[in-house]
């Protein structure tokens, strides 16, 4: 009986595996078909020996189901590597006049006008809310989406422009985003030990430097430049009660420390 079984294992196995080159060899013929014609004329109209090498290599392709492959793999981890790394000009936010300006929230039949319509096709949480206009903010709102909220962030000439959380520990937000789903991305968050109205001598926020850009990703814009002499240097936070506008004025780069996670340290 086990043998019979394993012969059959072996048998599909054989066959679909034959299927499959044959299946990659028809598209291979396909695809390189039009390379090879097209290298084939490029040969007649400008004879010398590159051309009539890339003639003989698409026509060896043509035969060769491997290539086709490892274009497929090439293109398919492009698609993702471009879906994953790729940073929109639009994505930088900047601090301007109406956002500076604590009563330009529009008051319409005295409901807070709200921006809560998401981009359905926008997959990536940190770029669907950090194209939020932060005059249309409501935290009763995103509230509904995760009651940790308990400002809102925004940097100016950077990407950063979310929703900051607090948890009862520094770690869970390491690994799950707005909605508390599961993910090395993690989302922007409060230190625990914080005061949610922003009143401790320092206040620490958290977020992962992703390659992206999201997140904190962007934070190294301050240091270029660029930024220097086009940003207004602005960092605004938000809480559902009052603005706050800080402005860096230095930054310096040192060893790794700890003492500034601290809510009373003095500076």
């Amino acid at each position: 009986m086990i043998n019979c079984l394993e012969k059959l294992i072996k048998s599909v196995y054989k066959k679909t595996t034959y299927g499959f080159y044959y299946i990659c060899l028809i598209f291979s013929n396909g695809f390189f078909f039009y390379f090879y014609i097209l290298s084939f004329l490029i040969e007649k109209i400008i004879p010398c020996k590159f051309t009539e090498s890339c003639k003989i290599f698409f026509q060896k392709r043509r035969n060769d189901p491997v290539s086709f492959l490892v274009i497929v793999f090439v293109f398919m981890v492009s698609i993702f590597s471009y879906n994953y790394f790729y940073v929109d000009e639009s994505d930088v936010v900047y601090i301007n006049d109406n956002i500076l300006d604590i009563q330009d929230t529009v008051i319409l039949d005295n409901k807070i006008e709200t921006n809560t319509q998401v981009n359905n096709e926008e997959t990536n949480l940190y770029r669907e809310y950090g194209s939020r206009d932060v005059n249309k903010i409501n935290f009763d709102d995103l509230k509904l989406v995760n009651n940790d909220t308990v400002a809102w962030i925004v940097v100016d000439g950077t990407n950063i422009n979310y929703p900051v959380v607090q948890s009862n520990d520094n770690d869970y937000y390491l690994n799950h985003n707005y909605v508390k789903h599961l993910t090395t991305d993690g989302w922007i968050f409060m230190d625990y030990r914080n005061s949610k109205n922003i009143d401790d001598n320092n206040t620490v926020f958290y977020g992962h430097n992703l390659l992206n850009k999201t997140a904190f990703g962007s934070i190294s814009n301050i240091f270029s430049d660029d930024w220097f002499n086009n940003s207004n240097h602005l960092i605004i936070v938000m809480t559902e009660n009052e603005r706050f506008v800080y402005e860096i004025f230095s930054y310096y780069i040192i060893e790794p420390e700890s003492y500034y996670l601290n809510n009373n340290v003095d500076y």
